[in-house]
């Protein structure tokens, strides 16, 4: 249902579940992809189109400099 696009409190209800922690606390790992999805929404609209940066990685034989 979530996969589906059904809201979180829907799912609770039809499973039974006595509120909607439990549903999340089970199954918010599968929401997570709307969660991104919604945080790039409000992204765009408050910032405009923002190109993906990728984070900085050392070299593996870099020296850490603390």
């Amino acid at each position: 249902m979530l996969a589906q696009g059904t809201p979180l409190h829907v799912v609770s209800e039809v499973l039974g579940h006595a509120n909607i922690a439990i549903t999340k606390d089970i199954y918010g790992h599968l929401v997570e992809g709307d969660r991104r999805a919604a945080t790039e929404a409000i992204s765009s609209a408050l910032l405009g189109k923002q190109s993906p940066v990728a984070p900085r990685v050392a070299p593996k034989d870099a020296e850490d400099t603390g």
